[in-house]
């Protein structure tokens, strides 16, 4: 209790301190609301954020250089509604939106420039290929969106932005060093090239840790280029292309013994990864007229890894193949004297995942080949009317369908399956002031299984569970948006969402046999607000509170909660701005998490997982009068040393297994921009 008293006190302190010594100024021009310039694609249309039916935050270029944050879990991790949870380190985290706890990752939809980052299969999302330089802004819309994004958006959708070089700045070069606890470091290099009609941009970075436990170190380098050419007043031409090498250990869980003696103690000595990505897209734009946009986004994304897992005597290798397609046409229109958007979409995919296990780490004998495969067609129309200046109305109609299939000599399988969905939604957004909104919105959602969860292919209780069906739901969600510039700026929104056949594996007691199944009903009620001030030019206030109660609607568990879904969150910063042509910038970050119960505890009858207060403590420059734009961060995270396992398992037959997080941890970065 007295490191939360702390916490709270360091939060409040600079305050007090900065009003007892600021000095009278004159403010009226700042009272005043600013214009909305920000736009975001909530509805995959660029619009202004007033005008969307969204809870929805918009992170900038400047914010993400401000923040200090070296990597994208730990920027998102402090926007309200967004946590992350990592079996080892802050790279290997999932995201989890709305309350959908151990499975969340397949449940929040991650895009760059509009393109899937999720893979048909349950692995992971490669973050740090996406260097923080290179991102313009990012949008954090909250609550689901299967209607216009399809599969994954259930809780949520993160889409990043990427920057396009301007020809008012031809060139521009950005280097970044991170250094910090347990050997952390980090380099990043960004150019960009711009003239009238090309733009061109690379990036290079690497990131090695040793980790916060034994056998917990990871290493990344990452590559990047991209060019756009306007090749006519009319058409544009982007192409990109990706590299990434990864290598990862695996330090296992910890039973409540080990994790109490000493948590950075690790049980799998043996156990380690490495993957290497590939990616290739192109992109086409054509404007023939100027109420029309036609476009087509292409893509080949390639994830190969190697992984032995000597713990349990397994060496697989995954390769995973999938090619992308998006053609859609924007239209603007009218019906009489209510002007119209309008989007017609089709999304495309197909993905062959090639499995091989082999009998040694040597790799010389092969143990078996399996080979999963799915298709994807989804085709989405959406429209907004302009009712009136201050009135939208917005529907979205989605067909999708998908066929997963799954080939393994050695166990006899050779099946597919075949899900479809047809989901909508409609919107409201009404304007009672330029910088305020209100909205409602509702519709159905989605999620088809991913691969590994419809076939179990690799060596135990190998099944095609062609009995497990989409996950199903509907959401409704109101809520509304104040926008006053820096002076203040809020968004808050209530929601109910139900849900029907969520996936989860499961275990029978008597047999140890296992398999994917369709749970019954569940349900999440909850509640988003984030409030961002600056009430005096020296001061910046930022916070986030998150409610959400998940429950099972039904079955024997009806009315219990669903397992690593904390009831309350909240993140809260304070920013002292002294010293201007030093940009001087200090200040306390709280993150709070409530109790929530152990994954696998359905029946809600084990302990809870503690719940745990965080204070960092940061440290900013951003010095005026220099050639380019350097920034210079300092930062202590969890400066109490709090020791806590966001992540716990429960296990009916033997001890549970804890993944702890870090302790107390440093770090010290700069950039420099020319």
């Amino acid at each position: 209790m007295k490191h939360y008293l702390l916490g709270l006190l360091l939060l409040a302190a600079p305050g007090v301190l900065l009003s007892a010594q600021n000095q009278e100024k004159d403010r009226e021009e700042e009272q005043k609301p600013a214009t909305i310039e920000v736009v975001v694609t909530a509805d995959r249309i660029l619009t202004e954020i007033v005008s969307t039916a969204a809870n929805v935050t918009v992170v900038t270029e400047e914010e993400i250089r401000s923040s200090g944050a070296t990597n994208l879990p730990e920027l998102l991790d402090r926007q309200a509604g967004v946590s992350f949870r990592s079996f080892a380190n802050a790279p290997q985290a999932t995201v989890d939106m709305r309350g959908f706890g151990e499975g969340s990752a397949m449940r929040v939809l991650v895009l760059v420039d509009g393109r899937r980052q999720n893979n048909p299969d349950m692995s992971g999302i490669n973050w740090l290929g996406i260097p923080l330089d290179s991102i313009e802004r990012i949008e954090i819309l909250r609550g689901g969106a299967s209607a216009l994004y399809g599969n994954h958006a259930l809780g949520g959708v993160i889409n990043i932005i990427t920057k396009t070089p301007s020809p008012e700045v031809p060139l521009e070069l950005t280097g970044s060093l991170a250094l910090g606890s347990n050997l952390e470091n980090q380099e990043r290099l960004n150019l960009s090239l711009a003239r009238e009609r090309s733009r061109l941009r690379a990036s290079v970075e690497h990131f090695s840790t040793d980790g916060h436990r034994d056998r917990s170190a990871y290493r990344a380098l990452n590559f990047s280029m991209g060019a756009l050419f306007d090749l006519s007043d009319t058409l544009e031409v982007g192409l990109s292309g990706r590299y990434g090498n990864i290598f990862y250990e695996m330090p296992g869980s910890l039973t409540k013994t080990e994790y109490k003696e000493d948590p950075s103690d690790a049980t799998n000595t043996g156990d380690e990864a490495t993957e290497h990505h590939f990616g290739l897209d192109l992109d086409l734009v054509w404007y023939p007229t100027p109420l029309a946009r036609a476009e087509i986004a292409l893509g080949y994304a390639a994830k190969l890894v190697e992984t032995d897992t000597e713990s349990w005597g397994t060496y697989t290798d995954r390769d995973l193949h999938t090619f992308t397609a998006s053609p859609a046409l924007i239209l603007n229109w009218d019906l009489g004297a209510v002007p119209l958007r309008t989007r017609l979409g089709l999304d495309w995919s197909w993905a062959r995942q090639e499995i091989t296990a082999w009998e040694t780490s040597s790799r010389n004998t092969k143990e078996y080949r399996a080979d999963l495969s799915q298709w994807t067609l989804g085709t989405v129309a959406s429209t907004t009317a302009y009712v009136t200046e201050q009135l939208d109305l917005g529907g979205t109609l989605r067909y999708d369908r998908s066929t997963i299939g799954a080939e393994k000599d050695e166990a006899g399988i050779d099946s597919d399956t075949t899900h479809q969905a047809l989901v909508f939604d409609l919107s409201a957004v009404y304007r009672p002031l330029e910088y305020a909104k209100v909205f409602v919105s509702g519709g159905t959602l989605f999620r088809y299984p991913a691969l590994d969860e419809q076939a179990s292919v690799q060596g135990f209780q190998e099944q095609f569970m062609s009995d497990l069906d989409p996950e199903r739901g509907f959401t409704l969600e109101a809520g509304g948006g104040l926008y006053l510039g820096a002076l203040l700026r809020l968004d808050a929104s209530l929601y109910w969402m139900e849900m029907e056949d969520e996936i989860a594996w499961f275990t029978d007691p008597v047999t140890w046999e296992g398999e994917n199944r369709n749970l019954d009903k569940t349900r999440r009620l909850g509640g988003d607000l984030q409030i961002q001030s600056e009430p005096l030019e020296q001061l910046r206030i930022s916070a986030g509170y998150s409610y959400v109660m998940a429950t099972f609607a039904g079955g024997d568990n009806k009315d219990k909660e669903i397992p690593l879904v904390p009831n309350h969150s909240l993140d809260a910063q304070l920013a002292v701005r002294l010293l201007p042509e030093l940009g001087l910038e200090f200040g306390p970050a709280l993150t709070f998490r409530s109790r929530s119960y152990r994954s696998g505890d359905d029946a809600n009858t084990q302990d809870r997982v503690d719940e745990y207060l965080l204070t960092d403590l940061f440290l900013r420059l951003r010095p005026r009068g220099l050639p380019g734009d350097l920034a210079v961060s300092a930062e202590v995270k969890n400066i109490f040393d709090e020791t806590y396992a966001p992540l716990v398992f429960y296990n009916a037959w033997g001890d549970d297994g804890y993944y702890p997080a870090p302790g107390r941890t440093f770090r010290l970065a700069a950039s420099y921009r020319y």
